[in-house]
This record gives structure tokens, sequence and C-alpha cells, in this order.
């Protein structure tokens, strides 16, 4: 018998939502989880991992962009549905409206950065814009 916890939950990212969304992540029997929010019109991903990584979509609409020999392919998330992303494969999750996923993969989170400039240079804008009105939204509590 131990006092120590099954699932340490902890927050992702610093603990604060920020404009991607938010997160939070375990590990469980040396496998890395996550139930990860994610506003619409944003990006997660954009990178490689080591070992295959599993997305279940619990809510939402979106899409996740795979790099297969040099070519974007589109991979649609179904509600109730599991996506494999296999070990290598550069990708990127795109969603359409905000999402609420869990994902785990085969091993620890590992990445390798990968960039999808086609989608993320526009993104970034958006992302840019949220942070500026959240710091102001800080000024004023001030």
């Amino acid at each position: 018998m131990t006092l120590d916890f099954i699932l340490n939950i902890e927050r992702w990212g610093g603990g604060e939502p920020t404009a991607v969304g938010e997160g939070h992540k375990w590990m469980y029997e040396g496998k890395f989880y996550s139930v990860l929010y994610t506003r619409g019109g944003m990006f997660r991903g954009n990178h490689i991992h080591p070992v295959d990584q599993h997305t279940l979509l619990l809510k939402g609409k979106g899409r996740y962009v795979f790099k297969v020999n040099g070519e974007n392919v589109d991979n649609n998330l179904q509600e109730g549905a599991i996506l494999d992303v296999p070990a290598g494969v550069p990708h990127i999750f795109l969603p359409d409206e905000d999402s609420l996923t869990v994902e785990w993969w085969e091993g620890d989170f590992e990445v390798k950065e990968y960039d999808f400039p086609e989608f993320t240079v526009e993104i970034n804008k958006r992302v840019e814009a949220f942070e500026k009105k959240v710091e102001a939204l800080k000024q004023q509590k001030r």
C-alpha cells in the first residue's frame, strides 16, 4: 500500500489558460496522457513524436494534418473516434471549433519541432492579438 496518488494530474503549460486553450497532463504505467481544450482557429502540435500518439475527440470539430512524402494529408477527427498519429510523422491539429481531446503516447511526451508555416503564420497573428487583449485586461485590474 502507498499514499502516493495514482493519477497526479497537473495543469500543462504553466497553469494559465492561453490563446490556444488549456490542458492537463499525467503519467500512468509509462504512458503520457493529456486532456486538452483547444480554441477553434488555433493549433496544437506542429511537431514530431518518437512514439505513436493517439487522439480521442470528445467534443468539437477539427482535423490533423500529417506531412507524408512532402505532402499534407488531412485526417478529420470524429467525435468518439480515435485517430492514431504514427511515430515520426510531422503533424498539426487544426480545430474548426472549440474542441476537447484526450491524447496519449506510447511512452513519455517528447517532441522534435516541425513547422507547418502554411497554417502557423496566420494563426500566430491571432495568438498575438489574443495575448495583447489578455495583457490589457490584466492592466485594467491593477
